[in-house]
């Protein structure tokens, strides 16, 4: 199923058409970081303000927007904002909100509870889908999994590898990854930094479960990868409710308070349709509470925060609106110095040796 089409398209085209003449209401490089900096203070733990912060000043970047107008809606973007909240949050949530849950999910969650499955079992779940196969060498193959030089031809050769664990994270990408991939009308641009960015994010909540909150990391990826999943059809919602009203141009704040508002919440009813497990709802749902200025309870969920933060560090850092010097300063503000090492090389696989 193809989701950001038609959205991306009409929603980034307009917006970039009309970066030039919108005021700033953003600050200058040095004084946002500054901004960030005073907000997440020295207390430990993800701010929900600096967070939203990140998280805004990622999607700006991915729509290539450099400032939003500081003028407010008109009471037509109001209504515009009223049909996609109601959209989302029907009863009867249309398949197009919320996409079929991949076919071969149920066997992968079976495979990864089961402590006696081996790799050839693994194997036969990927061979039974070749689009699977060939998304998986893919991601595979991507910076943040690859660990040689030269690419894997094979799938046998990807188990070798990264072991049962690292192919059963790439499988669930893969599974996941063609939901989020819409055609390439918009250029792919943002759908591309959405994919990478929906990446991190899962990849880094999946180790920090692991390592410092004994928690499940198979289902803090799903969390992650579901996270970003809802953004994607928060922007579906939005571009349908402009396109019933062409003379209206899309407005960037909208969106941006619409992504901030419901992609939790929506990935959360995502994640009960496809039927996981309580604990990935449930941490889907703190993060909704989350935009609420509550704090997030589980461990899971926490996890899911600190991925967010680290994977938004490090797109705005690739995007060049921080330095390497400042992403690594603001993710240590939240994480004790040894954690905030590692989960920043998890992300910017720049970082790590002997990856060209």
């Amino acid at each position: 199923m193809m989701i950001l089409a038609a959205a991306v398209a009409a929603l980034v085209v307009v917006l970039i058409a009309r970066r030039g003449t919108l005021r700033a209401r953003v600050s200058p490089r040095r004084q946002y970081v500054g901004e960030m900096v005073e907000a997440a203070g020295a207390v430990p733990g993800v701010e929900p303000m600096a967070l939203a912060v990140l998280r805004q000043r990622f999607h700006m970047l991915a729509l290539g927007l450099a400032e939003v107008p500081a003028e407010e809606p008109g009471p037509e973007h109001h209504e515009i904002s009223g049909r996609v909240m109601a959209a989302l949050q029907r009863a009867d949530l249309s398949p197009r909100y919320i996409p079929r849950r991949p076919q071969l999910l149920p066997q992968l969650i079976q495979s990864v509870n089961d402590s006696t499955a081996s790799a050839r079992s693994i194997s036969r779940i990927i061979g039974s889908d070749p689009v699977l196969a060939v998304n998986l060498l893919r991601i595979a193959n991507s910076p943040l999994y690859r660990i040689q030089r030269h690419e894997v031809q094979s799938i046998e050769r990807a188990v070798t590898l990264v072991g049962n664990d690292g192919i059963r994270q790439i499988i669930t990408a893969a599974l996941v990854q063609p939901v989020m991939n819409p055609p390439d009308r918009d250029g792919g641009r943002y759908s591309r930094q959405l994919w990478e960015y929906t990446l991190r994010m899962s990849l880094a909540a999946a180790d920090h479960a692991r390592s410092m909150d004994n928690e499940d990391g198979f289902s803090a990826q799903l969390a992650g990868l579901l996270r970003g999943l809802g953004v994607a059809m928060v922007v579906q919602a939005t571009a349908d409710a402009y396109s019933r009203r062409q003379t209206l141009p899309p407005s960037p704040q909208v969106l941006l308070r619409l992504i901030d508002s419901c992609a939790a919440a929506t990935a959360a009813r995502i994640a009960r349709e496809w039927e996981l497990e309580p604990a990935i709802v449930q941490a889907l749902e703190a993060q909704a509470r989350e935009q609420a200025r509550e704090q997030a309870g589980s461990g899971l969920a926490r996890s899911l925060q600190r991925g967010e933060l680290a994977a938004s560090l490090s797109m705005l850092c690739d995007g060049q609106v921080l330095s390497v010097e400042q992403a690594q300063a603001q993710l240590a503000l939240h994480l004790p110095p040894h954690v905030a090492g590692w989960l920043w090389r998890r992300v910017h696989p720049q970082e790590r040796e002997g990856i060209a």
